[in-house]
């Protein structure tokens, strides 16, 4: 059996993949010192839009002789494709590091990818936001400067705009024109924000009291070749950013290319 191809995550820049339920991606660490945010969309469905459950309807919008039904704004906002929320995955897990057997959660609570491999030291990020225009101007830098969250919407588009008949794991076959539509609608329902990525490899250790923690920007502490494997649990599409953060320590202040493999089960 042939081995699927290893692909790259430009230095400073994103890519995008479809993962089939079931499948898995492995995320290498190519450099050891390069930290890969990391987002999983779901599918859009006429289900999964509407509910985790693919089952469940709508909840009936509320009138004025019941208020213990959803309104109709409140469903609309529930409408959004589902996307992997660390801060789901949290109050979920119970902790800020999620390791090998722990299950990345959506905003409406249903699994959407679970770790299954680890070699690295098990350190990664669920605190921090994907670094934007904004946050370099912050940090001091002017002018234009790569960043997480704008590689996250160009991989996405770049995928999107892949056109074939072909469906085929590791690209954008094999996206019906609903699928295509819904994720492209998902950037403009999110404001234009992208949601808290999973950081991997990145190193943001917690200082303080035990009632009192601040959090500190390190050097990643994982080795060249060190990878995570995440496997499906239902239809994504991933998107990584090999991060452009070049200021801060956490990349060694050199970004570097990393890779990645869409492995079937």
């Amino acid at each position: 059996m042939i081995d699927p191809p290893i692909q790259v995550i430009p230095a400073r820049r994103g890519a995008a993949t479809l993962v089939r339920r079931r499948q898995r991606i492995k995320i290498i660490n190519t450099s050891g010192t390069q930290v890969v945010d990391t987002w999983a969309f779901a599918l859009p469905t006429a289900a999964s839009d509407s509910n985790s459950n693919p089952d469940a309807p709508l909840f009936p919008a509320a009138t004025a002789s019941s208020l213990t039904s959803y309104s109709s704004p409140a469903n609309i906002a529930a409408s959004v494709s589902e996307y992997a929320s660390m801060s789901h995955t949290r109050a979920s897990l119970c902790k800020t590091h999620p390791g090998v057997g722990d299950v990345l959660r959506s905003q409406k609570r249903a699994p959407m990818m679970t770790i299954v491999e680890d070699t690295s030291p098990g350190v990664h990020d669920t605190l921090i936001a994907a670094c934007d225009r904004w946050r370099f101007a912050e940090l001091g830098v002017e002018g234009y400067h790569e960043s997480c969250t704008d590689n996250c919407w160009d991989a996405l588009d770049a995928l999107l705009s892949t056109s074939s008949s072909l469906p085929e794991a590791g690209s954008g076959l094999g996206l019906n024109p609903e699928q295509r539509d819904g994720l492209r609608q998902l950037q403009a329902r999110l404001g234009g924000r992208v949601p808290d990525p999973f950081n991997l490899f990145m190193n943001i250790p917690t200082v303080g009291t035990a009632y009192v923690k601040d959090l500190s920007f390190e050097h990643p502490v994982t080795k060249p070749g060190d990878y995570v494997v995440l496997r499906a649990e239902r239809d994504v599409v991933v998107v990584m950013s090999a991060c452009p953060q070049d200021v801060l320590d956490i990349n060694a202040k050199m970004p570097s290319d990393a890779h990645f493999q869409v492995l079937d089960d």
